[in-house]
């Protein structure tokens, strides 16, 4: 008798332990998470920019210690149900597969001499390296599908379903929802997917979601896992989407699943949420409507100019300088495809905020400004634009002669020899021809203070990741303070200039861009029936204290640079119906490759071009939109080309003719529900 149950203790805990243990697992209940559709997103006017689309999925949920065996067996039953994709396994995962297929073979690999000589360590790398392209051609595409589920099967956890197929077709869910008895964990779900229905199509800004095969970003994993996300989960993985991780995300929903006699049921415990609903200060159509200007202009010069060899990029940002709300904001890099013979365009939107470039003369503005606050300049104060000439052979000039000129006439016809002239008083001299240039350096600071308090040479405070605050010259020479004056040093991006020209516009108050509006919890709902759950007030960051008349002096001439004949923007926006006030800006540099290398011309020489900028806001008197444009090298010198100006009036014209639409649009609306109104005194239904 002892001897019996020795025997049969032996069997049960040794011979036969995972067997017993995977049947008392059967039995058990655990805890587990489905996903939830991420929030959507909307433009300003409720319009959906980022969505969600369902898509059928056969998951499988590993509970605590199932055996392998069964797991094969399961993966086998799959592969005879379903097509899964098996291109992935890796070489050692098809001799891993073989040496289970086939394991009389297998042991064909060694002799009985490395049997005893080796350890199963060694012997099982000399089988792997034995293992020829022969050998592996009798393994069936049916077995490759099977072991690819099985690996699949593998990455599960006991929280959260794992992903065997994604974008199952309708047949096979229900092929395998007729078999789910025979094959415990094996689930039919749905997942979701980003799409991006709006007129303004996909933008960088929205960011990208991690795939389930990617999961948590490795540099997250345990900021992820700390508050409660599983390895797989799928989150954002940059600008919005990871910057409101929280909100879209969604919470889980929670349910039971237990297992009894090969069969398993599902209790929720907590249906869950999807992610929040965002609204964006975009207006979509007005975004698709700049995407279009951009591209076309790029595509028109590089076709249809000789002097645009060197253009490449082009950026765009606009917004309402009374709340900072970013309205539009756009990049675009072309380049020649030798395979298509044709243009390309890409999508370099982040460079609004991410890239920065040397913008010439639109800075001007806040150069007077500095010197008004310091008493170097004052309202009137005339100077004669003529060459200027300094010990050591250096000349410094205007693009032409422009004769006796004041503040405003300086901002109208983009005089540099006018803040030349503030410069050098501001250093600490007086001009005079063939003067040594040995000025008081200290002005760099008190400029850059100045320039910072409109947002040039800092952070802007947007509510994305990875913003550049531009970069400051290195050097420190008399001759580069001069440069200062007029855009030639430091260089700033795109999303610095509007808000510059922004704080302008609204005489000193300096907004932080914003892209998120409002917050709602998810629902159905239209905007009516949605339960607010923040609002994001504008963030005034700073008011620049100066006297309202100068900034009257700035506005003015900024109005006369782009409607005054010999204004730098007449040209372009003189027939303008709303207003406009800015500035134009070019700036001289080296012309650069697509990787940011200097191009040599054949004699060993660097390349001269010239870059084009553009601030603007309108209408001038009650600014209601702001915008800022750089195109870098876009000209030759000898050339120039009105890119910048073209973008510019086309984007505020864009703003102003889908403001009038939509007021005709509202009246027609207004006007139909007046009709539709029977007066008060007349009986309803007589």
């Amino acid at each position: 008798m002892f001897i019996v149950i020795a025997f049969r203790l032996y069997a049960i805990q040794v011979k036969y332990s995972d067997d017993y243990q995977a049947y008392v697992n059967k039995t058990s209940t655990v805890a587990l998470q489905r996903n939830v559709p991420r929030g959507v997103i909307y433009d300003r006017n409720m319009s959906v920019l980022v969505d969600n689309e369902a898509v059928s999925t056969i998951t499988y949920q590993r509970y605590a210690d199932v055996s392998e065996k069964e797991m094969h067996q399961i993966a086998d039953k799959l592969a005879d149900l379903i097509e899964v994709d098996f291109s992935k396994l890796t070489s050692r995962d098809l001799k891993d597969l073989y040496l289970e297929k086939f394991e009389d073979e297998a042991k064909e690999l060694y002799t009985k001499e490395e049997l005893k000589k080796y350890g199963d360590k060694k012997l099982y790398q000399l089988q792997l390296s034995r293992i020829t392209d022969d050998m592996l051609s009798k393994l069936t595409d049916q077995d490759k599908e099977a072991h690819a589920i099985y690996i699949n099967m593998k990455k599960g956890t006991n929280q959260t379903s794992n992903i065997i197929k994604k974008g199952a077709t309708e047949e096979e869910v229900a092929i395998v929802s007729e078999h789910l008895e025979s094959m415990p964990g094996v689930n039919t779900e749905v997942d979701w997917d980003r799409t991006y229905p709006s007129v303004a199509q996909w933008h960088p800004i929205y960011g990208r979601v991690s795939s389930y095969e990617q999961g948590l970003p490795a540099v997250l994993v345990d900021y992820y896992k700390a508050h409660d996300y599983q390895s797989n989960d799928r989150v954002g993985l940059s600008q919005l989407e990871l910057y409101y991780e929280a909100l879209l995300g969604g919470h889980k929903s929670q349910y039971l699943l237990t297992n009894d006699d090969d069969t398993s049921t599902y209790d929720e415990i907590y249906e869950g949420q999807r992610g929040y609903e965002l609204v964006l200060t975009i207006d979509a159509e007005l975004q698709a409507a700049v995407n279009d200007i951009v591209r076309d202009e790029l595509l028109n010069a590089k076709k249809n100019s000789s002097t645009t060899k060197y253009l490449r990029e082009a950026y765009i940002v606009m917004t309402n300088p009374n709340t900072g709300e970013v309205l539009a904001m756009t990049g675009n890099i072309i380049d020649w495809d030798d395979e298509a013979k044709d243009y390309v365009i890409y999508d370099n939107s982040l460079g609004t905020f991410q890239s920065s470039f040397t913008v010439g003369s639109v800075v001007k503005g806040a150069t007077l400004l500095s010197g008004f606050k310091y008493g170097v300049t004052t309202p009137g104060q005339v100077v004669n634009d003529t060459k200027m000439y300094f010990k050591g052979g250096l000349v410094k000039g205007s693009w032409q002669t422009l004769g006796a000129v004041n503040d405003l006439t300086a901002l109208q016809k983009s005089s540099n020899v006018y803040f030349f002239d503030q410069t050098i008083r501001f250093g600490g001299s007086y001009y005079s021809p063939y003067m040594a240039l040995n000025l008081n350096l200290d002005v760099f600071d008190k400029y850059r203070s100045t320039f910072n308090e409109f947002g040039l040479g800092v952070s802007t405070g947007i509510d994305l990741p990875n913003e550049s605050t531009g970069l400051v010259e290195a050097q420190r020479t008399s001759g580069k303070l001069l440069d200062f004056a007029i855009g030639q040093a430091d260089l700033y991006t795109p999303m610095q200039l509007v808000q510059y020209v922004s704080t302008v516009a609204t005489s000193g108050r300096r907004f932080a861009p914003t892209l998120v509006k409002e917050v709602y919890l998810p629902s159905n709902d239209d905007i009516s029936g949605k339960q607010l759950v923040k609002g994001f007030a504008p963030n005034l960051l700073n008011v620049v204290e100066l006297d309202q008349q100068y900034f009257d002096r700035v506005h003015q001439g900024f109005v006369m640079a782009l409607q005054q004949s010999g204004g730098t923007g007449y040209s372009t926006f003189y027939k303008a119906n709303y207003n406009p006030a800015g500035k134009t800006g070019t700036a001289q540099e080296y012309a650069r490759d697509a990787d940011g290398r200097y191009i040599k011309d054949a004699n060993g020489e660097f390349i001269d071009v010239h870059s084009r900028t553009l601030i603007a806001y309108a209408p001038a008197d009650k600014p209601e939109v702001a915008l800022s444009v750089i195109v870098p090298q876009c000209e030759l010198p000898s050339q120039s080309h009105p890119i910048s100006l073209q973008i510019g009036e086309r984007a505020m014209q864009a703003y102003f003719d889908l403001k009038k639409e939509r007021m005709a649009a509202q009246n027609e609306v207004d006007n139909g529900e007046t009709i539709g109104q029977a007066p008060e005194n007349v009986a309803q239904g007589e």
